[in-house]
């Protein structure tokens, strides 16, 4: 015949399930952390490793192949042809570089007006549901594969281009690929803008209105000063997005490899030129460790943008404690 408990052996067991509990919950927070701080840590590997793997491929142009440093970086053509001989070679990273400044100066000149009159729009004026309606459309367009955007401009943009303008190779230049591009970075800065924005406490806006301002006034004059750190990111990061863009710039730039003199003419920028290249590099030619190279600049140009990215936006988390 079974015993029931007595007063004492009942909370002595509820004590002991809550220690074990407790253990248990211990273990698997351990767990969970472990497995946070090895994700964390395997994505700067993962960075490191990126640029090794570019540094190591590339230096081989210089240090096994012989190809000198100076016409690398200083030729005014980006011909992607297979050679083993360096004489021969005619390969420079100046005309890619140059075309990638043009797009993305085309891109930044469009896009940052755009991304942050939307942001300024949604943050500060828009009823909640049109903000919600822009904020979900804005997010969604983000996600949209870039090379449908290249689709869309061969289509749409290059015809009016072409007829209208003429520019570059019937229509395709590094303009035409600005404008499209413009499109592919303004989500990304609408969004951090509008966090940027959203940071900003309440009491600035109020006192703003205390002291007289109306609405335009406290946005130009307090709201998106106070912001400017995250704004700065906003602009920052998109012009990172336009620098690594490839299939856009790769269906819309043209594919000229000489140096561009100007944004409306057909160029290759950096991507577009590893991108259309590298299929067809021989393993024993000069061209594939000279794409590498090109993917090590063009690394470290789109980290240090992001780099300096995050920390201006730092500075603004930083400044009002959120």
């Amino acid at each position: 015949m079974a015993v029931a408990p007595t007063t004492d052996q009942a909370p002595r067991r509820s004590l002991a399930e809550s220690v074990r509990r407790r253990r248990t919950g211990a273990v698997w927070e351990g767990i969970v952390e472990a497995v946070i701080y090895a994700t964390g840590l395997l994505t700067i590997l993962l960075l490191i490793g990126i640029l090794l793997l570019l540094g190591q491929q590339g230096l081989r142009l210089f240090f096994e192949m012989d190809y000198p440093v100076g016409r690398f970086f200083t030729f005014g053509n980006a011909i992607t042809e297979n050679t083993s001989d360096p004489e021969k070679f005619r390969f420079g990273i100046m005309a890619p570089l140059i075309a990638t400044g043009w797009v993305t100066l085309v891109t930044l000149v469009i896009a940052v007006p755009l991304g942050l009159a939307t942001a300024v729009y949604i943050s500060e004026i828009a009823p909640p549901r049109v903000r919600l309606y822009i904020k979900s459309g804005a997010e969604l367009l983000a996600g949209v594969p870039t090379v449908l955007f290249g689709f869309v401009g061969l289509f749409l943009l290059v015809p009016i281009v072409r007829e209208t303008f003429g520019w570059g190779a019937g229509g395709m230049s590094g303009m035409t690929a600005g404008i499209v591009v413009a499109f592919i970075a303004v989500p990304l800065i609408i969004s951090i803008a509008d966090d940027a924005l959203q940071a900003v406490p309440v009491d600035f806006k109020e006192n703003a209105y205390a002291l007289g301002c109306n609405q335009l006034q406290a946005i130009w004059f307090v709201i998106m000063p106070a912001a400017i750190s995250g704004i700065t990111a906003a602009v920052m990061l998109g012009m990172a997005r336009a620098i690594g863009e490839t299939m856009t710039v790769l269906i819309l730039g043209g594919g000229n490899s000489s140096i561009p003199e100007l944004p409306t003419e057909s160029m290759r920028t950096m991507t577009a030129t590893i991108a259309s290249g590298f299929g067809n590099a021989s393993a024993y030619s000069l061209l594939r460790p000279a794409l590498f190279m090109t993917g090590a600049v063009l690394f470290l140009i789109t980290m240090f943008t992001t780099i300096i990215a995050d920390l201006v936006l730092d500075r603004q988390r930083k400044r009002f404690s959120r």
